[in-house]
C-alpha cells in the first residue's frame, strides 16, 4: 500500500492512471487499525484495477481539510481526479468489498 504525502498526493492519486483508493487515517485511531490490514490482504485482489494508498491525517493536514475528511477511518475513492465514492468507518470485509466493486462501477 502506498503512503502518501502532501507533496505526492496530486501525482498519485489524482494524475493516476487506474482509480485510486485513499485511506485516511491517523496512527491513534482504533478503527483505523481494524481496516489497515483488510486494506491490505484485499489490495493484491484489485491489482491492475484499483490502487491502495493511505494518507496520515495527522502528517497532512492540508489535503485532509482539502477533501473535507472529518472523521476516521474515511476511504476515498478517486478516478481520474475526482471523487468517486466515499466509505466512512470500520466495516467489515466483505462490505467494504461490496462497496469498493460497486464504486468501481462509477470509475
Amino acid at each position: 500500500m502506498l503512503d502518501l504525502k502532501s507533496d505526492t498526493f496530486e501525482k498519485e492519486v489524482l494524475e493516476g492512471k487506474i482509480p485510486v483508493l485513499v485511506d485516511f487515517w491517523a496512527p491513534w485511531c482504533g478503527p483505523c487499525r481494524i481496516v489497515g490490514p483488510v486494506l491490505e490482504k484485499i489490495s493484491s485482489e484489485y491489482a491492475g484495477k484499483l490502487k491502495f494508498a493511505k494518507l496520515n491525517v495527522d502528517d497532512n493536514q492540508d489535503i485532509a481539510a482539502k477533501f473535507d475528511v472529518r472523521g476516521i477511518p474515511c476511504m476515498v475513492i478517486f478516478s481520474k481526479g475526482a471523487e468517486v465514492d466515499r466509505v466512512i468507518g470500520a466495516y467489515p470485509e466483505a462490505q467494504l468489498r461490496g462497496k469498493i466493486d460497486l464504486a468501481l462501477t462509477k470509475a
